[in-house]
């Protein structure tokens, strides 16, 4: 490549030299200081040319190209991880103006009411929650779990909607009919006794008879599964 801008900045040189009036005869025996930088930007285009078809695949302009594409590959993620935020928030929104009862808060991303009150055994606290509007708390990850225990008092028990009324030991959300999604027991929980067929939440899950009176958690406006 190299060999080839030499003998092309030879022409351009002598060019410009038989322009002198006082010598028609092009002599050239450094070209760097002679010609000097602006014949070598003068060559650019030229040299870019033959670095391309000499096998290097990519010239100046492919290179900035290609620096422009990653750039909006890049922007593209960022625009698409944002919708995905602004339309998480407008479907929460969503839910809020058409149907969820005005006790309920935005606990993590779901409705909920905390009975801090009033105790009631666990078909009672159903019932309560189903005139509210609501049914029994269906938590369905842990990070759903810590928001909930972030605006719970420490020491105290709250009913949520998994039960093993129907089969003992297979645990069922009363909400969905379905098997719990998540579940977090407390070490040594479940006992499985004869008369503990309901659970409640106390940081983490335990079984409880379901005649005992205790506060509860209900939900609103989600999605059952």
């Amino acid at each position: 490549m190299f060999k080839t801008a030499a003998v092309l900045l030879s022409a351009l040189l002598c060019g410009f030299l038989s322009l002198d009036v006082v010598s028609s005869e092009c002599k050239v025996e450094d070209p760097v200081n002679q010609c000097g930088g602006f014949c070598f930007r003068s060559l650019w285009p030229i040299l870019d040319h033959v670095a391309y078809h000499q096998g290097s695949g990519m010239n100046l302009t492919d290179f900035h190209q290609r620096g422009s594409q990653v750039q909006l590959d890049n922007i593209e993620r960022q625009l698409a991880a944002q919708h995905q935020v602004i339309s998480n928030l407008a479907s929460l929104q969503s839910k809020a103006k058409k149907g969820i009862p005005k006790n309920f808060e935005l606990v993590g991303t779901g409705f909920y009411y905390i009975e801090r009150n009033n105790k009631l055994n666990w078909f009672a606290a159903e019932d309560f929650c189903r005139r509210m509007g609501g049914h029994l708390a269906n938590i369905r990850s842990d990070a759903e779990l810590a928001a909930i225990n972030a605006k719970l008092p420490s020491s105290t028990e709250f009913w949520i909607d998994i039960n093993d009324l129907a089969n003992r030991g297979e645990y069922m959300s009363l909400t969905s009919g379905k098997r719990p999604r998540f579940m977090s027991w407390e070490k040594d929980q479940p006992t499985r006794g004869d008369s503990e067929r309901c659970v409640l939440l106390c940081k983490q899950m335990y079984d409880r008879e379901c005649e005992q009176a205790t506060l509860f958690i209900c939900q609103a406006g989600d999605e059952i599964e």
